[in-house]
């Protein structure tokens, strides 16, 4: 019964050491949710181990969408780079200064609009791995909107290089919101987007057109006021005819006065041409009877 008693107890504790040892080889990795960064500005995505583990001899691999091609690959003590995303290409750090204590976040240089989306940060060792996934939000402002007149009775508002996707609303001088008769948002080669939209004229004499996106609503909306109804211009159209009419009168006018001063000049040319000719004629012609005239110069 003894020898009973002891077996359990040694099988006992041989397990207690095999459960032991397996919870010190276990780790978890963790980030945080996300991370929010201006466009063509570097970012750091947190990646940790939990407890503390030293990290040199692991395997840590950042990546999109699939395993491979990665973001950045650190494997055998060393960054291999030879399986990496081309938009990555000379823009990603694995920064080690605390790798030993299990933090090894990845920096990446130079964001661009393509950056954006959930990254996973994946470590392996010879016991154990786990992941943890964090969402990279890329965010640019866009360009002031430019409202334009189309026709008399139709005004457009467009503005470009948002990320992420915009919204456009209208607004009267009254803050009531004008329905848009079209809107359109594309996304051009660097995937920022570009958004227009057109409305009927209101009666209001001032309108707003404000862009905005999810994340810079409340402090980054763009409004242009003031655009005058469409009275306004009609009114500056009239303006424009008028002035160039009257540039269109002025260069008649002067071409009809050179035309005069022309032929001023001609009829002055024809007396002097025939007072020659009267004057010819009462000179003596000479032997060969060729009329000449000569001119002489003595100086006093």
């Amino acid at each position: 019964m003894a020898s009973i008693m002891n077996n359990i107890m040694i099988a006992s504790f041989i397990l207690w050491a095999l459960y032991t040892e397996c919870l010190s080889v276990r780790f978890k990795v963790s980030s945080i949710p996300s991370v929010s960064v201006a466009l063509g500005s570097d970012v750091v995505l947190p990646c940790t181990l939990t407890p503390e583990k030293n990290g040199e001899e692991m395997e840590i691999r950042w990546f999109k969408k699939i395993y491979q091609p990665y973001a950045h690959l650190y494997m055998n003590g060393k960054d291999d780079y030879t399986a990496q995303m081309p938009q990555f290409a000379n823009r990603t750090e694995l920064l080690k200064e605390n790798i030993t204590r299990g933090i090894f976040p990845l920096k990446i240089h130079k964001v661009t609009a393509q950056d954006s989306g959930e990254y996973h940060c994946y470590v392996e060792s010879s016991h154990h791995h786990s992941m943890a996934a964090v969402q990279l939000q890329v965010t640019a402002v866009g360009t002031v909107p430019v409202i334009s007149s189309i026709t008399d009775g139709a005004v457009s508002c467009e503005s470009r290089d948002w990320h992420p996707k915009p919204s456009l609303s209208w607004t009267d001088n009254e803050g009531n919101k004008i329905n848009s008769s079209m809107m359109k948002v594309l996304r051009d080669e660097n995937n920022l987007y570009y958004i227009i939209s057109i409305i009927q004229q209101p009666s209001a004499s001032n309108i707003t057109c404000t862009v905005s996106n999810s994340i810079n609503h409340s402090n980054d909306s763009r409004q242009i006021r003031g655009l005058e109804h469409s009275q306004t211009s009609r009114n500056t159209h009239s303006r424009v005819y008028v002035i160039g009419a009257g540039i269109i009168l002025i260069f008649f006018g002067c071409i009809c006065f050179l035309l005069r001063s022309l032929g001023d000049i001609w009829d002055k040319h024809g007396d002097l041409q025939r007072k020659y000719e009267a004057l010819l004629a009462t000179q003596p012609k000479p032997a060969n009877g060729t009329p000449h005239t000569e001119a002489s110069y003595s100086p006093v």
